[in-house]
């Protein structure tokens, strides 16, 4: 009947209200129970016999409205009492999960808000400092690189862990580069951590690059700009939080890369065939530095070099290259050289005392320029880049190379006492005994020398041109030509009588200072050389 029905389903609604408020009102919103058409049905048949059993017992009954229970008497048994109209169902329940939804996801925004105002402050008070920049297997405009680092951080309480790290490389304020990092960079919990950057370097613009590789070679210290977007991993959050890192770290420069030339030769070289032309004979330099890379860069490999050597007016007299490719990491590293002494025609004049100076023993200023590179990336960042040396001069038994050993006079003594009486300049004949220092074969075309007994100017030699060149092999030693060179004595008559007393004792000698000007072919080149030997020799031609 319908009362009972409404009694078993306002049961099940009393049951889920037990189990729960909400649940109850979301399921007497779905089910069958009777709403206003039914219980005025209900109110009706009660009606009826309410009056009914009021006239059996002779008297009037109040009405009861037992669906608003504004009767204090207790509903008749048999009617069920009427459910509440005012109970919760769906429509009322949304509106509160919507603001607990809305207030979970304020919380969520502002808690991560909050670690990324936290992740930022550490990124700003982070410390960076690069102890190595290594670029490896270099790649057209690109490399692998590995950077090993050292960041100090503020104590944080737990773990961190940078990924999807993407760093613009600046320097001087402008883009040169992008590094991206291929795997998590392990924070730790702060204060002082060491870390491996390992990732692809793409170079963008070759200017800046090429700026920056110049500075790295030759300053002691340069500043390279760090940017980019991090992704800080905290253990509390589900999901990572950003931050922007805007940095000037400080790095060491390679301070000219403190080269040594720890060896330097001429050698003759192989001739060459050229038809219908005579073969040239180049001369072949052979040179081992010593290299100490001071900075934090690591460069493996660079490729086979091919550099320029000059001095330090920027005359360039040769042209060498390595025999293999070379790797630059920091520290001491040795390097083989070799290539052929090449000065351009129009700096031969120049040429010849710069080799002048060498043979004496003088500590040449040399500039290393790099002008090729097998390497791409390399070629088009270090062309051009100008690296000092120190040629150390050639020495002989620590001594300075001479050339000029011992001069033999041959004199005419009554033509001499003819012209001294006349005070006239004598005119005699010389051998000269002579001492090649260097590896390489020579060829004397002319000479000129003045000669100085006791700091005074006292006669010359001067041959314009020899009609018999003057060969010399390498190192040869100790070589008379036989070529008698005039020479003219125009000391005053006190000096050549002082001379000649000692000359004509047994095994008489004496000593002269000479500055020479030779004129000379060594390879396919013709030099005009400055010379001053001291201690020279003279003895009497018998």
């Amino acid at each position: 009947s319908i009362p009972e029905l409404g009694r078993r389903e306002t049961g099940m609604e009393t049951d889920l209200a037990a189990v729960s408020p909400w649940r109850a009102g979301y399921w007497s919103s779905w089910l069958s129970i009777p709403e206003e058409e039914p219980y005025r049905e209900l109110e009706a048949q009660a009606g009826a016999s309410s009056g009914a059993d009021a006239s059996a017992a002779g008297g009037d009954a109040p009405a009861v409205d037992w669906r608003e229970g504004r009767d204090a008497a207790a509903p008749r048994e048999g009617v069920p009492p009427a459910p509440s109209v005012d109970r919760p169902g769906l429509l009322q329940w949304r509106p509160r999960a919507r603001h607990v939804f809305i207030g979970s996801f304020i919380c969520l925004a502002l808690v991560t808000i909050a670690f990324r105002m936290t992740a930022q402050q550490l990124v700003n008070a982070s410390e960076i400092t690069i102890e190595r920049f290594a670029l490896t297997r270099p790649m057209g405009d690109g490399a692998e690189a590995s950077i090993d680092a050292k960041l100090v951080l503020p104590r944080i309480g737990f773990g961190a862990a940078l990924r999807g790290t993407e760093l613009v490389l600046n320097y001087r304020d402008q883009p040169c580069g992008r590094l991206t990092a291929r795997e998590p960079i392990l924070l730790g919990d702060g204060g002082e951590a060491r870390f491996q950057l390992h990732g692809a370097l793409s170079v963008t613009e070759f200017g800046v690059f090429k700026q920056l590789a110049g500075e790295l070679l030759v300053a002691p210290n340069l500043t390279l700009g760090l940017r980019g977007g991090l992704t800080l991993g905290v253990p509390p959050l589900p999901l990572p939080v950003g931050a922007v890192l805007e940095r000037e770290v400080a790095m060491k420069g390679a301070s000219g890369l403190d080269v040594r030339i720890v060896h330097f030769s001429f050698r003759d070289g192989q001739p060459r065939e050229f038809p219908g032309r005579p073969s040239p004979l180049p001369l072949v330099l052979e040179i081992h530095v010593e290299v100490n890379n001071p900075s934090s860069f690591d460069f493996s490999p660079l490729g086979q070099l091919q550099l320029g050597i000059a001095s330090a007016s920027g005359l360039r007299f040769a042209m060498v290259r390595t025999d293999s490719n070379v790797d630059l990491p920091p520290g001491v590293s040795n390097l083989s050289l070799s290539g052929e002494l090449a000065v351009a025609d129009e700096d031969l004049e120049r040429f010849g005392p710069l080799l002048g100076d060498y043979i004496q023993g003088q500590e040449i200023p040399l500039q290393s320029i790099f002008l090729s590179s097998t390497e791409p990336l390399y070629h088009k960042a270090l062309g051009g880049i100008p690296i000092t040396a120190a040629l150390p001069g050639l020495l002989t038994n620590n001594q300075p190379a001479r050339i000029f050993e011992r001069v033999k006079l041959d004199i005419n003594a009554f033509e001499d006492a003819y012209s001294l009486a006349r005070r006239r300049d004598l005119h005699d004949y010389c051998y000269i005994e002579g001492t090649n220092p260097l590896n390489v074969s020579l060829t004397f075309y002319k000479i000129e020398v003045d000669i100085f007994y006791d700091g005074e100017w006292i006669g010359d030699v001067h041959v314009p041109w020899l009609d018999t060149p003057i060969n010399m092999s390498a190192y040869q030693q100790r070589y008379t030509p036989p070529v008698r060179f005039p020479v003219r004595l125009s000391a005053s008559t006190t000096t050549v009588l002082s001379m000649f007393e000692r000359l004509m004792l047994p095994n008489g000698l004496i000593y002269v200072d000479v500055a020479v000007n030779l004129t000379f072919s060594a390879g396919n080149q013709v030099y005009t050389m400055p010379h001053y030997d001291t201690g020279v020799e003279v003895s009497l031609h018998l």
